[in-house]
């Protein structure tokens, strides 16, 4: 039996300074290959609440997924993709 593999979604939310990420969403896949190929879709296609009026999306394929650049009117907002292998309960 293979390893069940974690795609979670974390944003960037708050404002100025009190900006923090938490996660919006996390779900289970039962191998590798297709948590990876559900992690590219999201970063292409998730819509995350900020900013209102996106202008462009750069993703970035970092070592355990991606980090997405939301170009806004005025500001630039992120959110990450992240792989994880479940190991435990």
């Amino acid at each position: 039996m293979g390893s069940t593999w974690w795609v979670v979604i974390e944003e960037q939310g708050g404002t100025g300074d009190g900006r923090g990420w938490s996660v919006a969403d996390a779900a289970p896949y039962p191998g590798r290959d297709i948590a990876e190929g559900e992690a590219y879709l999201l970063a292409k296609q998730h819509r995350p609440p900020r900013p209102w009026s996106p202008q462009g999306r750069t993703v970035l394929r970092v070592s355990d997924g991606y980090l997405v650049l939301v170009k806004g009117k005025t500001d630039v907002w992120q959110f990450r993709v992240t792989l994880g292998e479940q190991v435990g309960g």
